[in-house]
């Protein structure tokens, strides 16, 4: 085997058969060494951290971990996870450290980070008011609310994932965020239309430009990102593959492929849908003629008016407005899709179905989210002998628009 270059570390077995490695981090004022060491179970595992280390300080990224503060380390995480993920996840998770964590525990070091320190955090962000954004002005005496729970506890898991990859690197011994009970975060209410709500809403936006999209989402329960990226070449043969989204980096909309192999599906349409479909085929059709050298080809099912992306938050203020024009009670786009699956429900489509078609990666995540209509469906299961040997049941579900 090749003897390793200077300034590539040494990597060698322990008497337990752990393996060991280490490098040079600096060389002190009297010219000694001071060197970062690693382990792990196998010799691959040390190589690929000595490569890690190695990347950190030809960035000059490595300091010596009993001087490295907490904002420190999350620089260097942050730079270290970018490559593998996508731009609207670096952005949030950007955006959660620059207001939520830095600001608070930045300045300790992170070695010296405690579950207390973890702990008064929390307590902080639940109790303190938040501050005005940029340019918002608040009249004289009034606060701003509290972080609610859900974005307290995403802040605390986000410091959770960077903490273990602190331990892992052996920058530190135990992870701190571990030993706190985190709070839970609040489930929001979900509202769903009654099957009289949806067909009244379908007969009133027949002539709208939305009539395809809502149609859509009725009968799919596909998600907003996932409306706005449609291509014309995702339906094929009376199936949708879902295969890229719309997403916001910013205020600016992006294309990218779903965030996990589920959400990546094939979604088979009914009769009725592929015939809505069609209708609004021809009116994009005649949309692109009026645009006329306007018009920019995407290959979108649902663009704007001159063919470019539909901005997600541009569908939302048309969504309320369609509603408001129709005068049905308002819900969120998002809603839609818990309004079909409600329905699926209540028409005996299982668990794993629903599941499969609604792009979660578990049946059971399903099931948390749509457990108590489940549980009014099998309520509505309980038959009498007459009913069993009549092949009908007393209380029927409500059927979805045609």
């Amino acid at each position: 085997m090749a003897k390793r270059a200077n300034g590539e570390g040494s990597v060698y077995q322990l008497p337990d058969r752990t393996w060991r490695g280490s490098i040079t981090v600096q060389i002190d004022g009297l010219g000694r060494p001071k060197r970062k060491y690693v382990s792990g179970k196998t010799q691959k595992e040390v190589r690929e951290k000595i490569r890690h280390l190695l990347r950190l300080k030809e960035e000059n990224a490595l300091v010596d971990p009993s001087r490295m503060t907490v904002a420190e380390y999350l620089d260097e995480w942050m730079r270290d996870t970018k490559g593998s993920l996508k731009p609207t996840t670096i952005e949030k998770r950007e955006y959660i450290i620059k207001l939520y964590v830095t600001p608070h525990i930045g300045r300790y070091h992170l070695q010296k980070l405690t579950p207390l320190d973890v702990q008064r955090l929390q307590t902080t962000l639940l109790t303190t008011p938040r501050k005005p954004g940029k340019g918002q002005k608040l009249p004289e005496g009034e606060t701003l609310p509290p972080l609610g729970t859900t974005t307290v506890h995403g802040a605390l898991s986000l410091l959770g994932s960077a903490m273990r990859h602190a331990l892992q690197l052996g920058l530190i011994t135990r992870n701190p965020v571990e030993a706190v009970k985190r709070v839970k975060p609040a489930k929001r209410d979900m509202q769903v239309w009654e099957p009289s709500e949806i067909h009244r809403l379908i007969l009133a936006i027949q002539n709208s430009r939305l009539y395809g999209l809502v149609y859509l989402a009725i009968t799919t329960g596909l998600r907003r990102g996932e409306l706005c990226g449609l291509r014309r070449q995702d339906i094929q043969k009376g199936v949708l593959h879902v295969r890229q989204n719309c997403v916001l980096v910013g205020n600016t909309p992006h294309l990218q492929t779903p965030k996990s192999e589920k959400s990546r599906r094939r979604v088979p349409l009914p009769a009725d849908t592929l015939e809505a479909l069609a209708l609004h085929r021809e009116r994009q059709a005649r949309e692109r003629l009026a645009a006329g050298d306007e018009w920019r080809e995407q290959d979108l099912v649902f663009p704007t008016p001159i063919g470019t992306i539909y901005h997600p938050r541009n569908l939302l203020r048309d969504w309320y407005t369609l509603l408001a024009e129709a005068k049905i009670r308002p819900i969120r786009i998002h809603d839609i899709r818990h309004t079909y699956a409600s329905l699926a429900i209540y028409q005996g489509l299982d668990p794993k179905a629903l599941a499969d078609r609604l792009g979660h990666a578990h049946a059971s995540m399903t099931l948390d989210v749509y457990g108590h209509v489940f549980e009014e469906q099998r309520d509505r299961a309980a038959l009498s002998l007459n009913d069993l040997l009549q092949g009908r049941q007393t209380r029927g579900a409500p059927t979805l628009p045609s």
